[in-house]
């Protein structure tokens, strides 16, 4: 039914036949969707005799577009020979520049150094990727012979690992050739990638080969702490690499001075002289422990981060070791992220930052193939789990892309239907990730719904000029004439949309309103949450935040989220904005602020009193005067409370317009929500970091659940409403106006309208 090639098990109607609806859309929304898989199964797809060389007669390779692995084997004649013999070489031990033996060694070096070339098609690939193949034994899996294997009804496979050379993998064809590019252009690497995929085997690997072959070279291993790099982490994968070249080659290096767990350095004391002598080339191994600075001076060959998705202070201590690599535009060092899919921990956000804004960071960039974005925006390197899963590839590696997908979405399904722990699927993503946004995983606990934010995130960042075009973004000011307040346009103004925030210099924001106000404004119709701050010239990433929201369309339709040098510069944003949409708002009130400006102004009621339903739940007791009296204060309950708010609003039908009702198209209020930074927040939200724009959308959430509370008490006993009631008439105008679908759970009019 689909044409794909001859790598991939065909897509037939029988087969299709058998899968559940759901297994059945995905995986044909993921081929629609995900360039990088359609690229791979593509009927069309080349092979490299059919790709342009470069100078050199090498393929210029797409890693974005793959083609056709064929005799890959060529590229690992050494391996191949030892697995046959168990040595490298019979040749006789000769040092002598003109012998065979030597001749052979010296071959060996050169490969290891420039790559191996396939000279009839230009087929080729890089030194550290000829270094692993052929000198680097890892651990590996193999199918265990079972007489009982066909009386077995389970469709797993019981295995082995053994100690054997690395099969050759289209995966890692593309990932050796993206660090190729990356070194060759002065730009470094980020890696996002899958679980079980040996990423530690070729970190060692490539740490060992610039140990042994450029002298005085160092090679760093950072993390923020020693067991990522030592329980069995990538030094002691390093270490392993280092005993078999020491006992299988000749390029074996002594280790006196330096034979650590953390540190190996090649030399050796001159029993004459006592002075150090040798190749001097070094492994080191650096924990920073919340301590950027200690990634200052570090002028490696290569440096390697490890486990960027728990890396706390990660984007700051790689801005300090960048200093010790780059002099102007030259870049005489090559530096490289890994994250891990599944990855818990509140300090991803430097590593997201690192994948989707790569450029920022002299990352090498790539169109984003891999996200369900046809290609659009651009990122770093994904190792998806459809690359190379176990036996879904063939003896050349190249991946059965649809034999792959087809067993990861059966085995989702299975979590689906056999668990009741809503956290289990997203772990289970998470682990072996389809896409980009699935391999991230915020700490347990959040109340958001995660896949939904990512996917609306994955739809807005690749076209987000398009997205952000219809805001009207600038300035709110008093109209000299008639004393209200205007809209002005503000092409200077920024909207801090990044979530953290990259410095502490640039974070004044500007207001984002994504509809203009409603002619028809009663009070009551718009409402908000606002976040307020009592300090000025604050050196912390605390921002103020307000938001406004339509209760008739149920959508945020406002937003100011920065930090301007003055207090009270906010304070007269926020009252202009609430002037501006008519609304009322609700505000933590344990800053006094924000009130004694109100009051100042004769602004207090724009504030909303206590709200009941915090009084009615026993959350607040309410106070009788001044600041007390108007706002909710923040407590462990109270906040808790607005962020389920949240979540419930977000998966609330949304309400349709006159085109949606036409098309039948039904959509979430997740799916509405027009502000990129809002959506950031949620999706990175743990309980102990600092989010501005949730806890303003908190207070938001209370103002509105009061009122929808109220909306419900001007109902009968049996559910039904007075016609005749200010509400309904209200309701029943503007959906015939505006031509909005009744939904009297939306629309919430308060007591005195």
């Amino acid at each position: 039914m689909y044409s794909v090639n001859e790598l991939q098990t065909q897509i037939t109607e029988e087969i299709l036949d058998k899968l559940s609806t759901d297994i059945k859309t995905e995986l044909l929304d993921i081929i629609d969707q995900i360039e990088l898989v359609d690229n791979m199964i593509n009927g069309k797809r080349k092979v490299a005799a059919d790709l342009e060389r470069d100078k050199k007669g090498r393929i210029k390779v797409d890693v974005t577009k793959p083609h056709k692995l064929e005799n890959m084997d060529y590229f690992r004649p050494s391996a191949l020979y030892y697995e046959e013999h168990g040595t490298y070489t019979h040749l006789y031990p000769n040092p002598h520049p003109t012998s065979e033996y030597r001749k052979f060694w010296d071959e060996e070096k050169r490969r290891c150094i420039n790559g191996y070339v396939r000279e009839s098609d230009g087929e080729w690939i890089s030194g550290y990727y000829y270094f692993y193949l052929n000198f680097s034994p890892i651990m590996i899996t193999i199918p265990v012979e079972d007489e009982d294997e066909n009386d077995s009804e389970s469709d797993n496979i019981r295995a082995d690992r053994i100690y054997a050379f690395p099969n050759v993998w289209d995966g890692d064809y593309l990932y050796f050739h993206y660090i190729e590019q990356g070194e060759r252009d002065g730009e470094y690497g980020n890696i996002l990638k899958t679980r079980g995929r040996g990423f530690s085997f070729k970190g060692g690997a490539m740490y060992a080969r610039n140990y042994y072959f450029f002298a005085r070279s160092k090679s760093y291993a950072m993390a923020s702490e020693k067991e990522y790099l030592t329980k069995d982490g990538i030094l002691n994968k390093a270490w392993d690499v280092l005993d078999w070249v020491d006992n299988n080659t000749p390029f074996g290096k002594a280790r006196d001075y330096k034979d650590q767990d953390m540190h190996k350095r090649a030399s050796y004391r001159d029993t004459k002289t006592g002075t150090e002598k040798g190749f001097k080339s070094e492994i080191i191994g650096v924990t920073l422990k919340n301590d950027p600075q200690k990634a200052r001076g570090k002028r490696g060959k290569l440096i390697g981060w490890e486990e960027s998705g728990v890396f706390p202070g990660l984007s700051t201590a790689w801005s300090i070791a960048r200093m010790s690599l780059e002099e102007g535009r030259r870049t005489f060092g090559y530096m490289v992220a890994f994250g891990t899919g599944g990855t818990e921990g509140a300090n991803f956000e430097s590593a997201l930052k690192f994948f989707y804004s790569p450029e920022g960071y002299r990352i090498k960039s790539l169109r984003n193939v891999y996200d369900k974005v046809k290609g659009n925006g651009r990122c770093s390197f994904f190792y998806p789990e459809y690359l190379n899963r176990a036996d879904c590839y063939d003896k050349d590696g190249n991946s059965d892309i649809i034999k792959a997908l087809l067993e990861i979405l059966e085995d989702r399904q299975k979590i689906k239907d056999g668990t009741t722990d809503p956290h289990a699927i997203t772990q289970e993503k998470a682990d072996r990730p389809i896409t980009p946004e699935e391999a991230v995983m915020i700490k347990s606990g959040t109340l958001f719904p995660i896949n939904d934010l990512k996917e609306v995130r994955a739809n807005i960042v690749p076209r987000l000029e398009k997205f952000i075009a219809p805001h009207y973004v600038g300035d709110l000011v008093v109209d000299i004439e008639d004393g209200k307040i205007k809209y002005q346009p503000n092409i200077e103004r920024r909207v801090v949309r990044e979530f953290p925030i990259k410095d502490n210099l640039n974070k004044e924001g500007a207001i984002e309103m994504f509809e203009l106000p409603n002619n028809y404004k009663p009070r009551g119709r718009y409402i908000a949450g606002i976040d307020p701050v009592d300090d000025d010239h604050s050196t912390t990433n605390s921002l103020c935040s307000i938001f406004v929201l339509d209760t008739f369309t149920d959508r945020i339709v406002a937003e100011y989220t920065g930090r301007p040098n003055r207090a009270n510069e906010f304070y007269q944003l926020a009252l202009r904005l609430l002037k501006y949409y008519n609304a009322i708002g609700n505000y933590e009130n344990d800053k006094k602020g924000l009130y004694g400006y109100f009051l100042q102004h004769n602004a207090l009621h724009y504030l909303c009193d206590n709200p009941e339903i915090l009084k009615d739940m026993d959350m607040i007791r309410g106070g009788n005067y001044g600041n007390k009296k108007k706002g909710t204060p923040s407590g462990k309950r109270i906040n808790q409370w607005g962020r389920r708010l949240q979540a419930d609003w977000m998966l609330s039908p949304s309400v349709q317009n006159e085109e949606e009702i036409e098309k039948g198209i039904e959509l979430l209020n997740v799916h509405k929500i027009r502000s990129l930074g809002y959506i950031n927040e949620c999706i990175a939200w743990n309980i102990d970091g600092n989010f501005d724009r949730v806890s303003a959308m908190g207070m938001l959430m209370i103002l509105r659940e009061e009122l929808r509370q109220y909306s419900d008490s001007l109902k009968d006993d049996d559910g039904s409403e007075d016609k005749n009631s200010k509400s309904a008439q209200l309701r029943d105008m503007i959906a015939k106006d505006f031509s909005y679908k009744y939904n009297s759970s939306l629309a919430y009019i308060r007591k005195n309208n």
